[in-house]
């Protein structure tokens, strides 16, 4: 009886060091959020949520199914839209239908021959 006493108080200590032990980073992730943001966080949070608006908006009317938000080449796009620049005008209907067509056509066949050779 005596053992299983000494257990119970040992597994109680045990358990009050494993509280203990978790309310350290608890309080670390409380003070890290209670943390004010600078001017410049806020203001760039709101812009990223503005554009994301812009994006999601065009899908929806576009009534484009929301799974190519998975592709890397969705995030290639972005990138490269985002390096460009604002002065980046918009492709014309006929070079998506034809020349930009034609180029990835090119380069999809180029991807292929690597792999007939294999």
């Amino acid at each position: 009886m005596a053992a299983i006493r000494g257990h119970a108080s040992s597994a109680r200590g045990g358990a009050t060091s494993m509280r203990e032990n978790l309310k350290l980073p608890l309080q670390e992730i409380k003070r890290e959020k209670l943390r004010q943001q600078n001017i410049k966080e806020a203001c760039n949070k709101e812009a990223v949520r503005r554009v994301h608006r812009y994006i999601v908006r065009w899908f929806y009317q576009a009534g484009i199914p929301l799974n190519p938000v998975k592709l890397k080449s969705f995030q290639e796009m972005l990138w490269a839209v985002g390096s460009f620049g604002p002065n980046l005008s918009a492709p014309s209907y006929h070079a998506l239908r034809v020349s930009l067509l034609n180029e990835e056509l090119d380069y999809t066949k180029e991807l292929l021959k690597g792999h007939k050779e294999q």
